[in-house]
């Protein structure tokens, strides 16, 4: 080897000790290079994308309920980049939530859930539940007519939910606006609740290994450039949208009017609202949080059999009413459940 190879590999050594990269070093099953089981990094490479460009939106961005669409409109016209970084983080947010998705099936299918990694689950199916949060909250900090809306369902929501509702009630704090409450939790308590979850999940992960009967012959830092590479491609993917399909913003939000359709993750509570009115809106997301979070209990090994068919059965029917919902509500005519003008 020459000298300058020498020298670097002898830097590269010692940045490793400092950072104690080594630690990365540890074996792993081999088919956890496979594609399908790097789908929870490359949700964590997009959650990594969201928070660096919502760092640079909310330099910009403005809570006052008066101001905030004028600061989206700002960043989207005087910002310089503002207008591709903003759909950068739209469209991160839209992969994340895809695969996050394809994620919890292929984790569900490969029964990731049963002893000793229920607790890995409930950490996954937590952190869907603040994806799908911040996806919400996002949605209303536009100010525009489709978040004034997102928002006048919430509140109605949470009036059907009791005390578990009142944080959302717009009288929670006298001393500040529910627009600006909603921004802290988007941009501090959700993300720091999401961190704390995807710790916890990776933790457990490395402490339990994926759910393979493969020896363990592989090495994570083999795996960790082909996941490097993976993420470089979906984040080559978002920037390529943001600049094809910068996401637009409608007029200022408007009340007393609904007029809109919620965002695309959010279509499938939509449809059950079409048929069940405002309390669907309650009870939708409660049955498939709550089948998630029952799956580990209802799925218990027995003698080694496979997965109990009353889990399979009520499985397909959650992928079906999701699923089916959203496309479903992409097509479903414009309805009011809030007894709006339309």
């Amino acid at each position: 080897m020459s000298a300058g190879g020498e020298r670097a590999e002898g830097e590269g050594g010692r940045v490793r000790e400092r950072l104690a990269l080594q630690g990365l070093d540890y074996a792993i099953a081999p088919e956890a290079n496979r594609l399908a089981y790097m789908l929870g990094g490359l949700t964590f490479s997009g959650i990594l994308l969201l928070i660096a460009t919502g760092l640079v939106l909310d330099q910009y961005y403005n809570p006052s309920p008066i101001a905030a669409h004028d600061s989206v409109v700002y960043i989207m016209t005087r910002v310089a980049l503002g207008g591709w970084i903003r759909g950068l983080h739209y469209w991160a947010a839209s992969i994340v939530l895809v695969t996050v998705f394809f994620h919890t099936c292929w984790v569900f299918w490969r029964r990731s859930y049963v002893r000793p990694r229920e607790v890995t689950w409930w950490a996954g199916v937590a952190l869907l539940m603040v994806l799908f949060a911040l996806a919400f909250t996002g949605t209303v900090l536009r100010a525009d007519q489709e978040g004034g809306e997102a928002l006048a369902h919430a509140i109605a929501g949470a009036k059907l939910s009791g005390p578990l509702g009142v944080p959302l009630s717009p009288d929670f704090a006298q001393s500040t606006n529910l627009l600006s409450r909603l921004h802290s939790a988007h941009v501090s308590l959700l993300p720091l609740t999401m961190l704390l979850l995807v710790g916890l999940h990776f933790w457990l992960i490395r402490t339990l290994g994926i759910n393979s009967r493969q020896p363990r012959t592989s090495r994570f830092s083999e795996h960790l450039p082909r996941l490097t590479g993976y993420a470089l491609l979906l984040v080559g993917l978002a920037g390529l949208l943001a600049a094809s399909f910068p996401p637009p913003i409608g007029h200022p939000s408007v009340e007393g009017f609904e007029v809109t359709k919620p965002y695309w993750p959010f279509l499938w509570i939509y449809v059950v609202e079409n048929s069940m009115g405002i309390t669907g809106m309650v009870i939708a997301p409660i049955v498939i949080f709550g089948f998630l979070f029952l799956v580990p209990f209802i799925d218990r090994p027995r003698d080694g059999r496979g997965r109990h068919k009353l889990v399979t059965v009520l499985a397909l029917i959650v992928l079906a009413c999701y699923v089916g919902g959203i496309v479903y509500g992409f097509f479903a005519p414009q309805k009011s459940h809030l007894g709006m003008q339309m």
